[in-house]
């Protein structure tokens, strides 16, 4: 084996883990915009009244389905840190072999 490398490259799970983190901030700061507009179009008489109680209520359910996949998307995260942790350890452990350092 002289001069072969096993790597374990895990660099791809963080840029994974943290465009799912921006893309839930992303997706919040776009509702909170067309909600706070419509709000205001509302508050201004140009669009009925009643306009504001079913808004109200999808603001209601964006709210508990963003949770629902916030919560998902850091239970993903979590299990690609656990993955990149197995992945490190798993390396250290055969490189310490690998060099004899297991005996």
């Amino acid at each position: 084996m002289s001069g072969d490398t096993i790597r374990f490259g895990n660099e791809a799970l963080d840029g994974i883990q943290s465009q799912t983190t921006g893309q839930q901030e992303q997706y919040t700061e776009i509702w909170d915009g067309v909600h706070s507009q419509l709000m205001g179009l509302i508050e201004q008489g140009l669009v009925d009244a009643s306009i504001g109680e079913v808004l109200n209520e999808r603001d209601e359910q964006f709210r508990r389905e963003a949770t629902g996949y916030d919560d998902s998307v850091t239970s993903q995260n979590r299990a690609m840190r656990d993955v990149q942790l197995i992945g490190n350890e798993g390396g250290r452990a055969m490189v310490n072999a690998a060099s004899g350092g297991g005996r």
